[in-house]
């Protein structure tokens, strides 16, 4: 709604400033093909960016990436529109006005919203959490974390006792939140009197969850959200948790995964990009190799190694040459550590700036790797977790990608623990494919690429 809103200011200011205000009504009615046309791309981009989720992780960068992501996809369809009719959808100056003043709105109102109102008692989420465990505990300093808007304030945590007991009572707090002790059939009516916008079901033992579904469905038809531990991580923390899945619920996954409807899509811009991609930044891979071949003479300036891919499929990845040219030689295959003694120092920048990886578009164009998905492991290794992490190799139902809901989200991983942690991401990934994911994943990727890793909840 405000970003329809700073359109049409945008809009009426742009046509007053180039025809005068007498002429706006004319004008719009005039053009109004263009003006849906503007309107209907600057929305869907921001969508796909994935402005629009109910729960935002609050980031500058990612709010001026997005604004400039819905600008260039809205010119580039007006572009293309405007050669297929032979004539601008919509005039230059009225265009240029229009975008300018709604950049300057949309970017402050969205600031000030971000930054006061959805941090303001205003829109405070009230949340219970049922359960007073671990689990609980980190939930809510999950919830409660500055950066996810709008903001949310556990005000207390239940205990379920069962029917037959003393009356409802308060035993004690959890760092300042009230622990409540209900019994199933007072549960409903002191969720009511609390006034609660979000209840996450986190109790000790899950088998006594089945108790509560009445007075939870009654509730959530009332308007509380309702969330169980699995929901929690996967809209809160962008994670599918290991210990909360079983066969039946990859099954399910599996199910209601979009892979089968856009697959096809998935290539075609794979490949689209990847090759425009090739072309562009090929001054940049000259350059590199230039750099590498001048640091290290003697070495190879491309590295090739074999990698596991969908299905099973072993392939050779293409990377420019991070380590040293007789980094395995004595010792095989082991992981690569953070601040490993074999990367060199042209290798670290490399690294960090995710350079070394332009080679794969190599294997994007030759159809082994996608550009977004799970990163490929070695053969070695990917022998080890499978027989070691449960799950691990549903990340083989997929094409392995240059990047990856993993690889922003986790950092460079370098034990079997670290793997497991990422596969949760990658399990979450493979649930929840989409392009718009796609998308907000390829702008993560820029940002850590211009700025460093982003922060992580």
């Amino acid at each position: 709604m405000m970003d329809l809103a700073c359109l049409v200011v945008g809009a009426v200011i742009g046509i007053g400033l180039r025809f005068g205000t007498a002429e706006v009504v004319q004008y719009v009615f005039q053009n109004l093909n263009g003006w849906f046309l503007l309107f209907s791309c600057v929305i869907l981009a921001n969508y796909l960016a994935g402005s629009y989720r109910i729960q935002y992780t609050f980031s500058r960068f990612n709010l001026f990436v997005t604004w400039a992501f819905s600008l260039i996809f809205a010119l580039l369809m007006i572009s293309i529109f405007s050669y297929t009719w032979f004539h601008m959808v919509l005039g230059r100056g009225v265009l240029a006005l229009t975008i300018g003043t709604y950049s300057f709105l949309s970017l402050a109102l969205k600031l000030v919203v971000y930054r006061n109102l959805f941090r303001s008692d205003m829109v405070l989420s009230r949340t219970v959490i049922i359960g007073t465990g671990d689990r609980a505990r980190a939930i809510r300093k999950t919830l409660e974390d500055a950066y996810i808007l709008p903001a949310h304030k556990v005000i207390a945590f239940m205990n379920l006792e069962q029917e037959g007991d003393a009356q409802p009572h308060t035993g004690g707090f959890i760092d300042g939140a009230a622990v409540v002790d209900t019994s199933l059939g007072d549960f409903t009516e002191i969720v009511r009197s609390l006034g609660v916008a979000l209840l996450v079901v986190v109790l000790d033992d899950m088998s006594e969850v089945p108790l509560l579904y009445p007075s939870l469905k009654r509730l959530r038809f009332e308007g509380v959200e309702v969330l169980m531990p699995l929901d929690m991580a996967e809209i809160y923390l962008g994670k599918t948790p290991l210990d909360l899945i079983n066969e039946e619920e990859m099954m399910h996954a599996s199910l209601e995964c979009r892979l089968p409807m856009y697959r096809r899509l998935k290539r075609f811009l794979d490949v689209g990009i990847a090759l425009t991609a090739t072309i562009v930044l090929a001054p940049v891979g000259l350059l590199v190799a230039a750099v590498i071949k001048l640091a290290e003479p003697g070495g190879p300036v491309l590295y090739r190694q074999e990698r596991v891919g969908r299905f099973g499929h072993v392939f050779p990845i293409l990377k420019f040459r991070t380590m040293r040219a007789d980094a395995e030689a004595e010792s095989g295959a082991v992981w690569a550590m953070d601040g490993d003694p074999r990367i060199t120092p042209v290798g670290r920048f490399l690294r960090t700036s995710r350079l070394d990886e332009l080679p794969q578009l190599i294997n994007v164009l030759r159809g082994e790797m996608s550009l977004v998905g799970p990163r490929p492991e070695r053969p070695e290794f990917v022998e080890q977790l499978v027989a070691e992490i449960p799950w691990y190799d549903e990340r083989e139902n997929v094409l392995p990608g240059i990047t990856g809901w993993a690889q922003i989200r986790y950092p460079y991983g370098s034990s079997v623990e670290d793997a497991r942690r990422k596969l949760e991401y990658d399990l979450f990934y493979m649930k929840f494919m989409s392009m718009s994911l796609d998308l907000q994943i390829i702008l993560r990727t820029l940002r850590i690429m211009l700025l460093g890793k982003e922060r992580i909840l």
